[in-house]
């Protein structure tokens, strides 16, 4: 009589409730490794901004003020009242590259030149905005070539949306608390109870900010992708590149139509982020903090004015 003997291995349905197993097991762990990641992620751009914070301290006790939002704007509207006359177009990040450990990219900008040749605004809205001033070196030089280069120190690895701009030019996930006004010469005729701390030409110092630099937003997060108008660029200042206004204009407002998109700012200037809900800021004493976009608005108000008077802690 043969012996007949039971051959070692798995039966279809063995195997087919093994492959089901994994399924669910990968299924539960994906959830954890993507948080991880996204945790990962979201340490490297909060210490960016504190990289940041100790460059502006470090340029101020070169120059004893911090840089300014920006230089010479050449699209700002009503030119007659304080345009530029000499246009550079240039974005006060630039300023802070040798205090970054990227001076061999800051000798590679043309100080002869300006940054960028933007010399009109949006007139159909906002007339007029044509410059009356001349362009530094009567163009870019190779400026436009130096811009499009993407800087790590300006980018936040959550951010999904195009590095670069249409009109040229890598963007940044970090920029200047600032107003979202695009009129000439807008930081130096502000009202003191309004003033941000930067702006075009601005010249801030320490000892402006009366509210206290605990108590002051000097930067803030944002995204490569908006909707209306344009996300800003590390090197050059175009029409509404003006800074993020956290007191003014709301922390992630998200485009809704034709689909919503929580990927794409609704507009220019607000501060946004994919971390959750909220966005990061740089204090003036070079402190990061994580605002919740639902940071009532007279707050983030009285933490984006440098001397209102009206000192708030930070929610």
């Amino acid at each position: 009589m043969l012996d007949h003997q039971r051959t070692n291995g798995f039966t279809l349905v063995e195997m087919l409730v093994v492959i089901a197993i994994i399924g669910v097991l990968i299924a539960l762990l994906l959830p954890a490794v993507q948080a991880a990641r996204e945790a990962a992620r979201r340490a490297h751009c909060q210490n960016n901004l504190k990289q940041i914070g100790v460059a502006l301290h470090n340029y101020h006790a070169v120059f004893k003020r911090f840089p300014p939002g920006g230089m010479d704007y050449g699209w700002c509207r009503f030119p007659e009242n304080g345009g530029a006359e000499v246009v550079r177009n240039g974005n006060g990040l630039l300023l802070l590259l040798p205090y970054l450990e990227q001076q061999a990219i800051y000798d590679q900008f043309d100080q002869n030149h300006a940054a960028y040749d933007s010399v009109r605004g949006d007139d159909i809205c906002c007339a007029p905005t044509a410059m009356l001033g001349t362009l530094l070196g009567g163009n870019t030089g190779g400026n436009k070539s130096f811009a499009k280069q993407p800087l790590s120190i300006f980018s936040c690895s959550s951010d999904i949306g195009e590095l670069f701009l249409a009109i040229g030019g890598a963007k940044t996930n970090y920029d200047f608390s600032a107003s979202n006004s695009f009129w000439c010469a807008d930081w130096s005729r502000a009202d003191a109870a309004k003033q941000r701390m930067f702006g075009e030409n601005s010249t801030t110092r320490a000892a402006n900010i009366t509210d206290g630099l605990s108590n002051t937003i000097a930067m803030a997060e944002t995204l490569r992708d908006v909707y209306n108008g344009r996300a800003p660029a590390w090197s050059f200042r175009s029409w509404v590149m003006v800074g993020i206004d956290v007191g003014e204009l709301k922390i992630n407002n998200w485009q809704e139509a034709p689909e919503p998109r929580r990927s794409q700012l609704n507009s220019w200037g607000h501060a946004g982020s994919l971390h959750g809900e909220g966005a990061f800021v740089l204090m003036a004493d070079g402190s990061t903090h994580f605002l919740s976009e639902l940071t009532d608005k007279a707050v983030r108000e009285r933490l984006a004015s440098i001397a209102d008077g009206q000192i708030v802690n930070l929610p």
